[in-house]
């Protein structure tokens, strides 16, 4: 049946005005009509005719393209099909609102239902993929994938990897001689390590729950309390451990650090991803851009605004750190406009959930397209961080291409009111940040929401 004799069936069948849909999974679903941004180039395909067939892409055409008598058929006419979303650094278990200490005094079905209700408001604002960089063994991430709850891909890191005194050293004062008593310690949401053998044994049980990547902070960093901003975390042999270990499974290590050197070195011995690293020159992002390696700025971070944040301004030391911050990170946007290294969208959002979740990740990506434009915003959240997610090679929890409007690439789609090349609201993105209006869950413009073939939400 071709697609003009089905559309009268379609509309009175399966598709119901003002209706979400959720998880609904055709034999075939076709979108006619649509105007394309494929994640890969600046620029719109007009009134294309998109076929995925299971959860794959399998038909881009400009002509009429003959489907099954079951295939569901949306009309996009006037509307952009795009690549989901992706946000490659989160924690969806440190959410808990009210810093470090309300997430070390949590129990843990308050951390998982906190994790679990965010999480599905990722997916909701069309962010298909997320990469959890700390603190995310993978039982979430299995529940998503069982179809318990909604939720986006997770490419889990297991525990934070920290060095006593470390970053991740979350471990209260009154604990320090038995850490083992944390409460993130026994949650195996960090895990400190001292030495090559216990990096080794660090590693290997992030791999025992999942992990498809490694994160080390390598560090200090604004939220802790033990591990100041200059301060250089494990030894080149430690960080050389960890790097081995990741090889071994076919994939790599990512990195907490922001000074200069510190990235440098990180960059010698064999990482592939740089958390953050709004400190470095030029030289280093060429450096980072000729080894392959990826740069993860959370821009909205770098903003005087984030003082109006109660955790990250509202504490002396924390918001002294913020200001060190600040003034550091300067020269960064400038620097990667100049050298054009490799890069993905990132929030990274801690202690934060709900309404002021929602403010922050719609102000990031404003910031991004402020500061990039918006086709880089768009290709950092998409194709991009496509590429960054598959460096998990053999580890690779969801083999097959995502980030990319292309035959054969997985079926993670976006279909919204709009163009976001021209206006990155219509995928959310807002000039304000904590004075920005409350809103419900969702973004009204993604009319649309697909991940793995299967329909989360449809308004039209």
């Amino acid at each position: 049946m071709n697609v003009k004799s089905k559309m009268k069936f379609v509309a009175a069948s399966v598709l119901i005005a003002g209706m979400s849909i959720n998880s609904v999974m055709a034999a075939q679903t076709l979108f006619t009509n649509v105007n394309v941004f494929n994640g890969t180039e600046d620029k719109i395909y007009s009134d294309l005719n998109v076929l995925v067939d299971g959860n794959k892409i399998t038909v881009i055409s400009a002509k009429d393209i003959s489907v099954k008598d079951d295939a569901m058929i949306i009309d996009g006419t006037g509307k952009t099909l795009m690549p989901g979303l992706m946000d490659t650094h989160v924690h969806p278990n440190m959410l808990i609102e009210g810093g470090l200490l309300a997430i070390e005094s949590a129990r843990w079905d308050e951390i998982g239902a906190v994790a679990a209700g965010n999480t599905q408001e990722w997916l909701y604002e069309g962010f298909t993929t997320i990469r959890g960089m700390g603190a995310t063994p993978n039982g979430l991430k299995k529940t998503i994938d069982k179809g318990i709850i909604d939720g986006p891909r997770i490419y889990p890191s297991g525990s934070y990897i920290s060095q006593t005194s470390g970053h991740a050293d979350i471990v209260m004062a009154s604990m320090q001689e038995n850490p083992e008593n944390s409460n993130l310690v026994k949650l195996g949401l960090t895990q400190l390590a001292d030495g090559e053998d216990e990096i080794r044994k660090a590693v290997r049980r992030n791999f025992a729950v999942g992990a498809s990547q490694i994160k080390l902070m390598i560090g200090g960093g604004i939220s802790s309390l033990k591990g100041p901003l200059f301060a250089a975390q494990f030894t080149d042999a430690e960080i050389t451990a960890a790097v081995e270990e990741a090889a071994a499974r076919d994939t790599y290590v990512a990195v907490h650090v922001y000074q200069d050197k510190h990235v440098q070195r990180a960059i010698r011995l064999g990482v592939k991803s740089i958390e953050h690293g709004q400190f470095i020159s030029e030289e280093t992002a060429r450096m980072g851009k000729e080894a392959g390696v990826f740069f993860q700025g959370n821009l909205a971070g770098m903003s005087p605004a984030l003082l109006e944040h109660p955790v990250y301004g509202g504490n002396p030391i924390v918001r002294a750190k913020v200001e060190e911050f600040i003034e550091d990170s300067k020269n960064y946007t400038n620097i990667i406009r100049k050298v054009q290294p490799n890069m993905a969208f990132t929030a990274d959002l801690v202690n934060e959930s709900g309404v002021n979740a929602r403010r922050h990740r719609d102000h990031e990506k404003w910031v991004w397209s402020k500061e990039y434009g918006n086709f880089i915003a768009l290709k950092s959240m998409t194709s991009s961080a496509g590429e960054l997610v598959a460096m998990s090679g053999g580890s690779n929890p969801y083999p097959g291409k995502l980030g990319v409007v292309e035959v054969g690439a997985l079926a993670d789609l976006l279909l919204v009111d709009g163009n976001p090349l021209e206006d990155i609201s219509v995928i959310g993105g807002n000039e304000k940040w904590f004075a920005a209006p409350a809103r419900d869950k969702g973004i009204k413009t993604l009319k649309v929401i697909m991940k793995d073939g299967k329909i989360y939400k449809n308004t039209l």
